[in-house]
């Protein structure tokens, strides 16, 4: 592990102009932390236009690739990820930690922004939380804190906070949009993607599992038509994706 240095970073807080409730729980921690940080201006899934929605969403990549077309507020949330990835790369920050308002924080969370920038690895995405399911994984690199972890399987599930550096960032644009698939499973695409995915535990962030959805308050997937054979065929097809993901970034 190399010598840490003063990263250039932002902490970015998606959050929804209505939200206030969402904005206070998530910046009075952080300033419990003494860590700066900036809000992303969400994108209203209510307010898309239907000409805007064709601009960035693909119905056939959705068909092909998905098991289901995406909800207005699955759309929104990519999105708004999207401007989180473009200020990195317009700001030319070393990486950005991007989070979405619905969390809580650990005390350890002020220590990440020093771990990542000591990591020595080339990376494009650190996983900073496993909100609904952890998946395994070998430690790469330790210290008496926090570990960087190389997945075995997949990343999990969850885009409530990542680290995502310069490169990645310009890799993620490059490749999207256009979107069809919601950007918490999208991130876990790594070969499709062109990204080298990483973990940081133990994970310092996790959802509170109290606000509603902010997706679902726009319109609910579970009214969403879906396929199971297209379900399949996903799950099938993002095992080989990472499965050649793993072999372009072999365990050290």
């Amino acid at each position: 592990m190399k010598q840490p240095v003063q990263p250039k970073f932002k902490i970015f807080i998606i959050n929804l102009a209505h939200s206030t409730e969402r904005w206070q729980h998530v910046s009075q921690q952080l300033d419990k932390l003494q860590l700066p940080y900036e809000r992303i201006d969400a994108v209203n899934g209510k307010v898309l236009t239907d000409s805007e929605i064709e601009t960035v969403f693909s119905t056939a990549l959705a068909d092909k690739y998905f098991h289901y077309r995406l909800t207005r507020g699955e759309i929104a949330c990519y999105l708004s990820h999207i401007k989180a990835w473009q200020r990195i790369v317009d700001e030319g920050l070393d990486f950005g930690i991007v989070l979405e308002d619905d969390i809580n924080f650990n005390a350890l969370f002020a220590e990440v922004p020093q771990r990542i920038a000591a990591f020595e690895n080339a990376w494009d995405v650190i996983k900073l939380a496993a909100p609904f399911k952890d998946q395994p994984y070998d430690i790469i690199e330790s210290d008496r804190q926090l570990n960087v972890v190389h997945y075995r399987r997949k990343p999990p599930m969850g885009a409530c906070a990542q680290a995502i550096s310069y490169a990645g960032a310009r890799q993620l644009l490059r490749s999207r949009p256009p979107i069809f698939r919601p950007v918490d499973v999208d991130l876990q695409w790594s070969f499709e993607l062109g990204i080298r995915t990483f973990g940081l535990v133990p994970y310092t962030v996790d959802n509170t599992h109290q606000h509603g959805s902010e997706i679902f308050a726009v319109e609910n997937r579970h009214d969403v038509h879906k396929s199971g054979w297209r379900r399949l065929k996903h799950q099938v097809g993002l095992y080989f994706d990472n499965k050649k993901a793993r072999r372009r970034t072999p365990r050290l």
